[in-house]
């Protein structure tokens, strides 16, 4: 038996952690062609009973493809989805074959720890998590309490993993691979305030970077939680927003206000320089211009801005494509097929990947939020920069 990670052609920096628990559990090798996708077809190379594959909403048709053509060569293999430990991870649902290798174990102290040198891509996470380039990614717990109408993770039972447990998979990760960073990715890590104090109470000793890359609630979030992360080594957060219009936030059930999220994002900027927000465009009941006018209010904030679209939970297995980044496309034809790239590349120095180019997505991001001519506002930034370089 062999297990298959399709390429996604998102999150390389981040293990499919479902399939890690799948493998140590059967101590099965993994052809990981996401974070390494070449030879694109490798998993042809390799003969066995069952082919057992990961299938996410982002990566349906690609898993069916992998099936046909192992199939097409070892007609007599069986082809399995893999499922079971994790039904979401990054917001993509886990999607099972009819014909599924399951296991059912309940998300908790029974999990093993997973051992990504199963991983054929385990060299390359390695070097990275050693040099802190990449943070290596831990689940704390699984599942939501709140009814957000857009999230496939919410609105059913959370399972946590002791405080002890995780800690100790970071302990031995340390030991063993050497990282230096780790980044959580629960779907609601500040559910329960005293569990997360106890947590960065515990790993406080351990001297590692880390963050919350999946958006906490802004409405469970305070002062003390604030000084509690920040002073066991944690560097950066991200919140939740989805839209800055408070009628918007009350149709998607979010159960919680601007003035709330304002609140969490000022206490959070005490402590963090870098507070993400994550943004969702083309919700039932917003408009262009509500989109737009969240942009301007992350602009205010000074809020590291993540736009990503709007996927109905009907559609996320039908459109096999990711709601997030350049390559993203809408459902809405009140958007343009380029826009969310365009989104993606002016917003960059709003996330931290500020690259090349810096005067034309300066003038993308003013002509968008400030509705001026590009040309002239071409012309002001240059004007402004030449002052400031002159000391005018």
């Amino acid at each position: 038996m062999i297990f298959v990670n399709p390429y996604s052609g998102t999150n390389i920096d981040i293990p499919n952690i479902g399939l890690a628990f799948a493998a140590t559990y059967h101590a099965t090798k993994v052809l990981d062609l996401n974070t390494l996708p070449a030879p694109r077809d490798r998993f042809l190379e390799h003969k066995t009973d069952i082919l057992g594959i990961s299938v996410q909403s982002r990566t349906y048709n690609e898993s069916l493809r992998i099936k046909k053509l192992y199939m097409d060569k070892y007609p007599d293999a069986q082809v399995k989805s893999v499922s079971g430990f994790l039904d979401v991870q990054c917001c993509y649902p886990y999607i099972s074959f009819d014909d599924d290798l399951n296991v059912e174990v309940r998300f908790g102290d029974t999990l093993p720890f997973p051992d990504y040198e199963l991983f054929d891509s385990f060299d390359m996470f390695l070097c990275n998590w050693q040099t802190g380039r990449w943070r290596y990614a831990i689940m704390t717990s699984l599942g939501c309490p709140f009814s957000c109408t857009y999230c496939s993770a919410g609105r059913r039972r959370v399972d946590m993993r002791s405080v002890e447990h995780c800690v100790e998979e970071l302990r031995l990760a340390k030991s063993r691979w050497g990282i230096s960073k780790f980044v959580i990715l629960d779907d609601c890590f500040n559910a329960n305030k005293e569990r997360v104090i106890k947590f960065c109470n515990m790993v406080r000793p351990l001297n590692l970077g880390w963050g919350c890359a999946n958006g906490l609630r802004a409405d469970r979030f305070d002062d003390d939680t604030a000084q509690a992360l920040y002073s066991s080594g944690c560097d950066f957060i991200s919140f939740g927003i989805e839209s800055a219009a408070d009628d918007i936030l009350n149709k998607i059930g979010k159960g919680e206000t601007i003035a709330q999220i304002e609140q969490a994002i000022v206490t959070a900027q005490k402590y963090f320089s870098v507070v993400n927000g994550y943004f969702i465009i083309g919700l039932p009941g917003s408009s262009y211009e509500s989109d737009m006018e969240s942009l301007r209010w992350a602009l205010r904030l000074n809020v590291n801005a993540h736009f990503s679209y709007y996927v109905p939970f009907d559609r996320q297995m039908y459109y096999d494509s990711v709601f997030y980044g350049k390559d993203a496309e809408p459902l809405s034809e009140a958007y343009s097929k380029d826009m969310q790239k365009r989104i993606f590349t002016m917003t960059a120095c709003m996330r931290g990947d500020y690259g090349g180019g810096a005067f034309r997505k300066a003038v993308d991001m003013l002509s968008l939020t400030c509705k001026a001519c590009p040309s002239g506002l071409l012309k002001l930034v240059k004007q402004g920069l030449h002052r400031f370089i002159g000391g005018r």
